[in-house]
């Protein structure tokens, strides 16, 4: 699904997650010693300091389909451009690029760049200690940033949301270790240009899957792995939990994208919306373009999941999911599909959210629960 969430604003100049920073230093220091330390690993990472136009969400609404991309089309204005990054300027923290850049695996709280190999780098960040680690995969075009973004009163429109210390990311990092990461063709935020290495468009849940098992080594992430996708990252999230079955411990599913979707839908809708999809990819080839129809037919190619803790959390408040019109025409598939996906999973489903679609910053808490509960089954967190 492309849920974009570009803003238009004026502003200053500033770091593409400097305000996403202050939240998760009031945590912990950044420089704790992590439980993890690896003598003698050589890390492949780089130190990444962004810089770009900083611009607050004041109003602009999201582009919300099944893949956004999907309406990229009744997009206002031209898509944001790259920034290239800088060593050399201070965040609006006034912390240095050794605060806000490398990435580092002996560090508790670090973010930058990290080479899987092939010439390509992803941005990841992680926090917290414990085990096991909760991997956040956001929608499509949604970066990393995305999961420390909650609204402040309830109720209140996604458009709203901004850092908080009530969001999904820095709550999740006080009971276990929490990683997000930008997939190629993501955008943070504030609209500024992701820090993944660019791939051709479409792509697939299984290109993405592993991508994310390249990342994870390569990071220096140990599991087992707690995978939470919201959207389309919860058919990565699955495609990735059915292709790593030993590696996973449980699944949170956040108002996901999903495989059972294609059959709900009417075929002639489907169609539409697919042939919708590939036009707005093709205008927008900078942006992530998920391939559908490819990623599913592999995706029941793969053996089922095995039984692990999971949940499900639909939104109740309809939206045009796909992009589109007539939300409400096509609204009890969103959810029948939803449905069956918690039914093969055996997941507990959460139907009442007092959400749209972005369930994780408009009604946080029901989603820390949930992750909680499949971390900690039987303690709780």
């Amino acid at each position: 699904m492309r849920e974009d969430l570009r803003v238009r604003g004026s502003g200053g100049r500033g770091c593409r997650h400097c305000r996403y920073r202050r939240v998760r230093r009031s945590l912990r220091s950044r420089s704790a010693p992590s439980s993890r330390r690896r003598d003698g690993a050589a890390m492949n990472v780089r130190r990444h300091t962004r810089h770009a136009s900083a611009r607050m969400p004041v109003g602009a609404a999201p582009f919300v389909a099944l893949v956004v991309l999907a309406a990229m089309s009744a997009c206002t204005g031209a898509p944001v451009p790259a920034a290239s990054p800088s060593d050399a300027t201070a965040d609006a923290t006034g912390a240095g690029p050794a605060a806000s850049g490398a990435f580092d695996p002996d560090m508790v709280d670090s973010a930058g760049l990290v080479d899987i190999g092939g010439g390509r780098e992803l941005f990841l960040e992680c926090s917290g200690t414990g085990s096991p680690t909760v991997v956040l995969i956001s929608g499509a075009g949604v970066a990393a940033d995305n999961w420390g973004y909650a609204v402040a009163d309830a109720g209140a429109s996604v458009e709203s949301a901004m850092p908080s210390d009530s969001a999904v990311f820095p709550a999740t990092a006080r009971f276990t270790r929490v990683c997000a990461y930008d997939r190629p063709g993501t955008q943070p935020w504030d609209g500024s240009a992701g820090g993944s290495t660019p791939v051709p468009q479409p792509t697939t849940t299984q290109a993405d899957a592993a991508d994310l098992e390249a990342l994870l080594t390569a990071a220096e992430i140990p599991g087992p792995y707690v995978v939470v996708g919201h959207s389309l990252g919860g058919l990565i999230a699955t495609t990735f939990a059915r292709t790593h079955p030993d590696d996973v411990s449980g699944v949170v599913l956040v108002d996901p994208a999903s495989q059972f979707l294609q059959t709900a839908l009417p075929p002639e809708v489907w169609s539409r919306w697919m042939q919708s999809v590939a036009e707005a990819g093709a205008k927008h080839p900078e942006l992530e373009s998920p391939d559908y129809p490819s990623s599913i037919a592999a995706l029941d190619a793969t053996p089922p999941l095995p039984p692990m803790p999971a949940a499900v959390l639909s939104a109740d408040q309809p939206f045009d999911f796909l992009g589109i019109g007539d939300a409400d025409a096509y609204w009890p598939q969103w959810l029948e599909a939803h449905a069956l996906l918690a039914a093969s999973l055996g997941a507990t489903h959460v139907t009442t959210t007092n959400s749209g679609h972005f369930v994780a910053n408009v009604s946080p808490a029901l989603v820390i629960e949930q992750i909680c509960a499949v971390v900690a089954p039987a303690d709780g967190c």
